[in-house]
């Protein structure tokens, strides 16, 4: 189960007795608990009703779970990262055993931060008896329209577009996204619509994306552009050898559109071989245009030698990706 078919099932009050919520998707995953507290506990009785956990043991467990609800049809037991679903510790038999026996009064929750082992004995008896729902990091279609939607809730419309370009500047995490709606929301409340525009000049950029116009500086040969930005990203506590690690994925990625373009593929083609929105695809296209096939080969290879003899003790990591992209630069000149 998904946290789609959760939500789903929550809001038609078909509601199990036992589920492990994990994954790496968190703000997800709390709004998902938050959904189901909501809809399990009644409204005054949530103390009286419900007992939360961290790492307890199995008699602990059973105990609250036994505990019959207080004026009300169920109580709600959370079970907070335990350490025999997360791969430190072995499952207690009596816990495994006491799966299949949960009563109808209870619904019992696992939550983990992060992914619960699935070879472990707990996880196994779950998946039998309950619900396993799993909140993986939202991406592409999904990411869209779960973004549209969260602007919706803010009282505003925005396009699939402008989605994408949110995402593409902020990143993916949804905790940081709905902060982000809520903030551009606010500041446009005199229009009902949010347009590209609104999300260039108030969304908060993402070390990815920053990286992203340090290559476009890189590409238009703005050199104190490119490094202004390297310093604001180090100033801001990033190290050196993460944000190299970037900017060799943003020429490795623009290494396979040159191949792509070789082989003579479309540009849809090759925006759905990336994996990228159109606008993104588009500022591919545009910095690919300026390096020959070979340009950025060196380029990668740039990178890959200045994060080799760091590592390798050969070169300090202080000065190390200003001397990657001063060679980077070197290139076209």
């Amino acid at each position: 189960m998904n946290h789609r078919e959760l939500q789903q099932a929550i809001a038609a009050g078909k509601i199990g007795r036992l589920y492990l919520l994990d994954g790496t998707e968190e703000n997800l995953k709390d709004e998902a608990l938050q959904l189901l507290r909501k809809q399990v506990l009644q409204e005054g009785l949530e103390d009286l009703n419900e007992a939360v956990m961290d790492n307890p043991p199995t008699d602990q467990i059973i105990a609250a779970a036994e505990t019959l609800p207080f004026i009300a049809d169920r109580r709600l037991v959370i079970v907070r990262d335990l350490q025999c679903l997360t791969g430190r510790g072995e499952t207690d038999d009596r816990l495994k055993d006491y799966m299949a026996h949960v009563p109808d009064t209870t619904v019992l929750v696992f939550f983990t931060r992060g992914k619960a082992n699935g070879t472990k004995a707990l996880y196994k008896q779950i998946k039998k008896h309950g619900q396993i729902v799993t909140f993986e990091k939202l991406k592409g279609a999904e990411l869209t329209r779960w973004i549209v939607e969260e602007f919706r809730k803010n009282g505003k419309t925005c396009s699939n577009q402008v989605a994408d370009r949110l995402s593409f500047t902020t990143g993916t995490d949804t905790g940081l996204l709905t902060a982000e709606i809520a903030k551009i929301s606010s500041m446009a409340d005199d229009r009902d619509n949010v347009d590209p525009e609104d999300i260039d000049r108030m969304a908060t950029r993402s070390i990815e994306c920053t990286v992203f116009e340090m290559v476009d500086a890189v590409v238009a040969g703005q050199q104190s552009r490119a490094f202004r930005l390297m310093r604001d990203m180090v100033t801001a506590g990033e190290d050196r050898l993460g944000i190299l690690a970037m900017l060799l994925r943003q020429y490795r990625m623009l290494q396979h559109v040159k191949i792509m373009q070789y082989e003579k593929k479309s540009v849809q083609a090759m925006q759905q071989s990336l994996a990228v929105a159109p606008f993104v695809m588009e500022r591919y296209l545009r910095q690919a245009k300026s390096y020959t096939g070979g340009q950025v080969k060196r380029a990668v290879d740039i990178c890959l030698d200045t994060e080799y003899r760091v590592k390798s003790g050969r070169m300090n990591q202080e000065g190390s990706l200003e001397a990657a992209m001063l060679k980077i630069f070197a290139l076209r000149q």
